[in-house]
């Protein structure tokens, strides 16, 4: 992670890194969200089949972010040394309101699973960050 970034909230197999100000914890009726960082989680079952797991992963977020559409195709990619993929997605922000760039990287673990890094930046720091997430998914280091 960027040395200005710090782990912001850890929960459920989830844990979001955010730099200062990217993160946003509200009341116990209003949860977490973040404006800026990246968030690392294990998606548990899937059938081994790395793009159809994301497909899938995909739905169900889609289930909870009704305004998060592709925003690109799918590109192949190494992720922490393992085979992976990153699709660019673009979504609405709940806190600020305005487009966001998103990121949904995702690569199998031994056991199945689906390790996966979503990346969240508003749309007009896109570029910026994009190189940060990179290197995030590049130096990741898997321990399965």
């Amino acid at each position: 992670m960027p040395a200005n970034w710090d782990a912001v909230d850890a929960s459920a197999g989830s844990v979001t890194y955010a730099p200062k100000g990217g993160f946003i914890q509200g009341d116990d009726n209003d949860g977490t969200a973040f404006t800026h960082g990246v968030q690392m989680g294990v998606a548990q079952g899937g059938g081994g089949n790395l793009q159809q797991d994301t497909q899938q992963l995909l739905r169900n977020l889609s289930r909870s972010n009704p305004d998060l559409r592709a925003a690109g195709n799918s590109r192949r990619e190494t992720i922490g040394g393992r085979k992976g993929l990153t699709t660019p997605l673009s979504n609405v922000s709940q806190v600020t309101g305005e487009r966001e760039y998103v990121t949904l990287s995702t690569t199998q673990l031994r056991d199945g699973s689906l390790l996966n890094i979503i990346g969240v930046a508003p749309q007009s720091e896109a570029k910026t960050y994009e190189n940060t997430f990179r290197r995030v998914r590049q130096s990741l280091q898997i321990a399965d």
